[in-house]
């Protein structure tokens, strides 16, 4: 398995399906992913799906955010996470 890059900061970018503002990164494992949301946006974490491949719910904002399990040939396994802030 390759080696991922985790980003040290979310970046972002605009979800065309809802026209509102997405925070995103890759992480290497879940727990990760979930504290890197957890941190960037300054929430609690309402979890309302909990599965081995994907952890998604509501920040304390009632701005949803997820945690997908994700499997590239370049990149092998991992993480993309993502949060709403608009």
């Amino acid at each position: 398995m390759k080696k991922i890059i985790v980003a040290a900061i979310l970046l972002a970018s605009v979800s065309a399906s809802f026209a509102d503002e997405a925070m995103n990164a890759e992480f290497r494992t879940l727990q990760k992913c979930l504290d890197g949301i957890k941190k960037s946006s300054g929430q609690e974490l309402r979890i309302i799906t909990d599965t081995p491949s994907e952890v998604s719910g509501f920040l304390a904002n009632r701005k949803a955010f997820a945690c997908e399990r994700t499997e590239s040939g370049t990149k092998g396994v991992y993480y993309k996470g993502w949060y709403m802030v608009k």
